[in-house]
């Protein structure tokens, strides 16, 4: 374990192309239980025995991630998807949106909180890790204990890779 974080900390540390962010290796502030329920925070899905209900229709959430960019990105595909964990850790949700700028790859993750019912919710406050392919006709979010460490791009040619940026807060919901 020690091994694999050392490689993980000098490959990030040596693309340059990545900003400094000192919340990139911060977990996300989880919720459990009832303290969920606060008029900020939007249900996202419900997950049952055999399907993800969405509570906020997937159209819905392209637009959401739309206005987040901001910057002409369109999303074509959303999901929530589960963060790979240790067994013994509790499971991470990711409200995932992907589509392309200017011919480019982007997406976005947001960390989901678990409320008591196997409902997930998207709190103002959780982070933002967006990705920009520079090349690559894919990028993937890398996870380490169910948090996002870094990217991989599809492609092995030169000078192709993927960008991460972290912030600490999302507007996809707020009122504009």
């Amino acid at each position: 374990m020690g091994l694999l974080s050392l490689l993980v900390f000098l490959m990030m540390s040596c693309e340059s192309s990545k900003p400094a962010a000192s919340s990139e290796f911060g977990s996300p502030n989880r919720i459990k239980g009832e303290a969920i329920a606060k008029p900020d925070s939007r249900q996202i899905v419900h997950f049952t025995d055999s399907t993800a209900e969405y509570k906020t229709s997937r159209s819905d959430l392209a637009r959401a991630f739309i206005k987040q960019f901001g910057d002409g990105t369109v999303i074509d595909k959303v999901q929530v998807r589960k963060a790979p964990a240790d067994a013994d850790a509790p499971a991470s949700y990711f409200l995932i949106g992907m589509g392309l700028r200017n011919g480019m790859f982007r997406a976005m993750a947001l960390p989901l909180t678990g409320g008591g019912d196997n409902t997930y919710y998207l709190r103002p406050a959780a982070e933002r890790y967006t990705i920009t392919s520079v090349g690559c006709a894919a990028c993937f979010f890398n996870f380490e204990n169910g948090r996002i460490v870094g990217t991989t791009c599809s492609e092995n040619s030169a000078g192709s890779h993927c960008d991460l940026k972290v912030e600490t807060n999302n507007t996809l919901f707020a009122a504009r």
